[in-house]
């Protein structure tokens, strides 16, 4: 990819993969982090001729991977504190809206949410950016939008009261 092509590139991408990566990881830095990475290693990479789309697609699959790769440090990294230290009471605290009720949600039910009703990615390129199987993107769209609903509940009956 020549230096014009990339730069026509990043500008029609960045900005959303921003959001995406932001809104998914919830840590500002940590989504600069990524965002620069996932351009980096799409550089690097010796990829076949591909259309904006697909090219587009599989941004967003090396973004997701780096924050999979991202979750799964910090997940042994609580399981080493969790062994070595008592578990601390946690608060049970509701979600107030639905800015905080999607944050509340699990990476993966964020990431999903966010392509599918953010960025506007049909189930295919959803499952080439998350490296799912297009049939299950569906059911798990389904479900995340259950979860999504069912912190929502708590808030809205809190509001109410």
């Amino acid at each position: 990819m020549d230096e014009d092509s990339f730069s026509r590139f990043y500008r029609e991408t960045a900005r959303g993969l921003q959001g995406y990566i932001r809104r998914t990881c919830q840590d500002p830095a940590l989504a600069e982090d990524i965002l620069q990475d996932s351009y980096c290693r799409m550089l690097r990479t010796e990829l076949p001729d591909m259309d904006p789309p697909r090219l587009k697609a599989y941004l967003y699959r090396t973004a997701s991977s780096l924050l999979a790769d991202h979750w799964r440090r910090l997940a042994r990294e609580r399981l080493y504190r969790t062994l070595s230290h008592p578990r601390e009471a946690h608060s049970d605290t509701r979600p107030e809206g639905v800015g905080e009720a999607f944050d509340g949600l699990k990476p993966a039910d964020r990431a999903l949410l966010w392509l599918a009703y953010v960025e506007g990615f049909d189930h295919r390129e959803i499952a080439q950016a998350l490296r799912l199987r297009r049939g299950s993107v569906r059911v798990l769209l389904y479900r995340s939008r259950k979860r999504l609903l069912r912190a929502l509940r708590p808030a809205a009956a809190g509001a109410s009261s």
